[in-house]
């Protein structure tokens, strides 16, 4: 019942996201035809072309036509590149971005998980100075700003990194060359993450620290690391999941300025070309994909509760 609830959720999302997108675009003081006809079209090219993609019916009548092809994974054939479908170039760019999100996940919680155990464990040394420093200056400076630090240093200077990634190889074939070329990138969009993650999960674990099974659990003389571990990490990572699912819509905003930044061929640079081209068609197509995609890790994050909440019993269990 409840994933039948969530997908009736998405569903819904999925039409009002995609309706407004559809409307806004239909307002854009462009003619879809003229661009596609060319600059040396004429009158009747223009028309022939308006009536080819249907534009001279009802706002309403084209959305719903376009609603149930992209339930279909059609999201119609590229406006300006002939041949070429809306999918074709999102099945391209996509991979990059997921890439380059899932690898700035990877390091953001392998960097904050342990900094803010440390910091918890030890509230005031200097460890969790050095940690809460670090990620004051981090949540000050945007991510462009790091990129182009972090371009100069490891790229310009020492050339430990690439800093165009124009001809990524794929993972599977390649992949240390593949990380060698996302790896920057990645670390740029995961620092104000590890910012976040660290302030957060530390301020959670030492008041989990505080509950009164821990302090049971730490006067049976179980070690500082099985205590942290069994007892206090799990139930203090309620608000780090709700965390990392809610910072997906920034990730994408992130990734967007990222690839940019690093010449990438991700979603995000295919959505500003397609803007720029008034490609309309692959436009709405990257909204109604990313909608769908956000809507679906919330799905996962809410799933996960049922793992992390501490009031079942799993996190109850007898101290052994």
């Amino acid at each position: 019942m409840l994933i039948l609830r969530r997908f009736g959720r998405l569903a819904i999302v999925f039409v009002v996201v995609t309706f407004f997108t559809f409307f806004l675009l239909d307002r854009a003081p462009v003619d879809i035809a003229e661009v596609k006809a060319g600059l040396n079209a004429t009158p009747e090219n223009v028309a022939a072309i308006r009536a080819e993609l249907g534009l001279d019916d009802p706002f309403l009548v084209r959305y719903l036509r376009w609603l149930v092809d992209a339930f279909q994974l059609d999201f119609g054939d590229s406006i300006v590149l002939d041949g070429f479908t809306s999918w074709d170039l999102i099945s391209e760019a996509l991979p990059k971005t997921l890439e380059l999100m899932i690898l700035a996940e990877i390091i953001a919680i392998a960097i904050a998980v342990p900094l803010a155990i440390a910091s918890a464990r030890r509230p005031g040394g200097w460890i969790d100075r050095l940690g809460s420093t670090s990620a004051f200056g981090l949540l000050a400076l945007p991510s462009f700003v790091l990129g182009i630090y972090l371009s100069f240093l490891f790229g310009v200077q020492l050339g430990w990194f690439p800093t165009i990634v124009d001809d990524l190889p794929s993972i599977f074939t390649d992949p240390l060359g593949n990380l060698r070329q996302m790896l920057l990138p990645s670390i740029t969009l995961a620092l104000n993450l590890v910012a976040v993650y660290l302030r957060l999960l530390r301020s959670d674990l030492i008041d989990t620290l505080q509950e009164d099974y821990v302090m049971l659990a730490q006067a049976r003389g179980l070690s500082d690391r099985r205590v942290m571990w069994r007892h206090v990490l799990r139930p203090s990572s309620l608000n780090l999941t709700t965390a990392i699912g809610l910072n997906v819509a920034g990730l994408i905003g992130g990734a967007l300025i990222i690839e940019v930044l690093f010449a990438i061929n991700g979603i995000g640079r295919l959505a500003i070309q397609s803007v720029i081209l008034n490609d309309f068609a692959v436009v709405a197509a990257i909204v109604a994909i990313l909608t769908v995609a956000y809507v679906v890790v919330n799905f996962v994050v809410d799933v996960l509760y049922t793992v992390l909440d501490p009031s079942r019993p799993p996190n109850r269990a007898p101290i052994r």
